[in-house]
């Protein structure tokens, strides 16, 4: 009887140990965030865990877990990631309003140094949507300008998917499948913060659904 006793008690705490395990497991996994493929989506489940700006509220919200920025008093808000990213690949998934053709939105890459258009350039008036904007290297605000591909790609007052490689100096841009933009950079750090942006000048409201990244490994 003690026999059975001690062995019933050896299965009981194994299980036990086991469940605690797969609950641990389960919980490293929820706090990762990462899905099968790597890709971990920066908008958070509640709130802007994660991101800030001055006047958060003023011009970003949450909806239907979407971010969305909108300033109707035509002023510049850019909405930051609190962490620092290096070498990575970035997918996002935007909207503007259908009754506004007009906007100047993009992605900052690492910081301000290098942005991804979306929408059309406040400078140039033409739509530049998946072009790198970086004046800073010295060769032109945008030194790559494939208009009629972005013409052909950019499906205003839709959803639009950008899909962004840095790493190292190399920046590609794909806009709805489409390659916009693969450049090298100059004055380009090695990592900085994601960030979202509301260009002044004009009423802009901008959905993004999809803010997902995965990380990639420095050679």
């Amino acid at each position: 009887m003690k026999h059975m006793k001690v062995g019933a008690l050896v299965c009981l705490t194994a299980t036990i140990l086991c469940g605690y395990a797969i609950a641990e497991d389960h919980g490293d996994k929820k706090e990762d965030n990462a899905d099968d493929a790597g890709w971990v989506s920066l908008i958070p489940e509640h709130g802007f865990e994660g991101w800030s700006t001055k006047n958060l509220d003023k011009y970003w919200s949450r909806k239907d877990g979407m971010i969305v920025g909108e300033n109707a008093d035509k002023k510049n808000s850019d909405l930051f990631t609190d962490k620092e990213f290096g070498d990575y690949e970035l997918i996002v998934e935007y909207k503007n309003d259908t009754e506004m053709a007009y906007y100047d939105s993009g992605v900052f890459l690492r910081g301000k140094s290098h942005q991804v258009q979306i929408g059309i350039s406040g400078s140039l008036k033409v739509d530049l949507t998946g072009c790198i904007y970086c004046p800073k290297d010295g060769n032109g605000s945008y030194p790559q300008q494939p208009r009629e591909k972005v013409t052909e790609a950019h499906k205003n007052g839709e959803w639009n998917t950008l899909h962004i490689i840095t790493k190292g100096k190399q920046i590609t841009t794909h806009l709805n499948g489409v390659e916009i933009n693969d450049y090298t950079a100059v004055k380009y750090p090695d990592k900085g913060k994601i960030g979202l942006q509301l260009h002044a000048r004009t009423h802009m409201n901008i959905s993004f659904r999809t803010v997902k990244i995965k990380t990639l490994e420095s050679e």
